[in-house]
């Protein structure tokens, strides 16, 4: 009787539960007059696409940049929920179409500081074309406004990254993308979300992370 209770206290035990805001992020933009300290950032691709072909196709993209500090999460944990959520800055659409071109989150080629970046970087510092973590669209929530990308779909490959990421004491770097073109729809045809530099925490990108042992 006491094992059962005991295996029944062990069952109900709450996950672990992590919540991490970005430290630093970026604009990338080649027209982005303060890429490191601006309140928002805003994404768009182009010609169908959500990275650019080459560095000569740049100018014509948009993406925003994030770090993540993981020295705090555990190390042997078995990940089980990984969210990346972001809030839509302004006054947000949904927009039943953007199912076509969500916003997406995707590993990095390279790394960056948001004190010396600049937009020549961006030819070295890229998104993966291959990878894609996950992707979201602006949903309501209650009063609000929010993405929630969901890392863990079936061809995503967060769970090794992080995981050799928390071993190696590494931070992660993610890109946001998108196929919503600004060409063709103007201003409207972008993603524009807050950045970390928003006074309010609340708003700022963070990572929820969920744990079992």
């Amino acid at each position: 009787m006491v094992s059962t209770f005991l295996f029944a206290a062990l069952l109900a035990q709450p996950l672990a539960s992590e919540s991490i805001e970005a430290t630093e992020d970026v604009w990338v933009y080649s027209h982005a007059s303060d890429p490191g300290g601006d309140s928002a950032l805003r994404i768009f691709g182009n010609g169908g696409h959500a990275v650019a072909g080459s560095a000569g196709d740049l100018e014509s993209f948009s993406y925003g940049y994030l770090k993540f500090d993981l020295s705090g999460l555990p190390k042997g944990k078995k990940l089980t929920s990984a969210e990346l959520i972001l809030t839509p800055a302004g006054k947000p659409v949904v927009d039943p179409a953007s199912k076509d071109w969500p916003l997406e989150v995707r590993p990095m080629v390279g790394s960056f500081a948001e004190k010396t970046w600049a937009f020549e970087m961006a030819s070295d510092v890229t998104p993966s074309k291959d990878s894609v973590y996950g992707n979201g669209v602006i949903k309501q929530a209650g009063d609000t406004f929010e993405i929630r990308m969901n890392l863990l779909g079936e061809k995503s490959k967060f769970t090794g990254d992080l995981g050799k990421l928390v071993d190696s004491a590494r931070p992660l770097f993610v890109a946001l993308t998108s196929k919503y073109d600004a060409s063709e729809q103007g201003m409207k045809g972008m993603y524009k979300v807050y950045s970390r530099d928003n006074k309010e925490r609340g708003l700022r990108p963070r990572l929820e992370l969920k744990f079992a042992d």
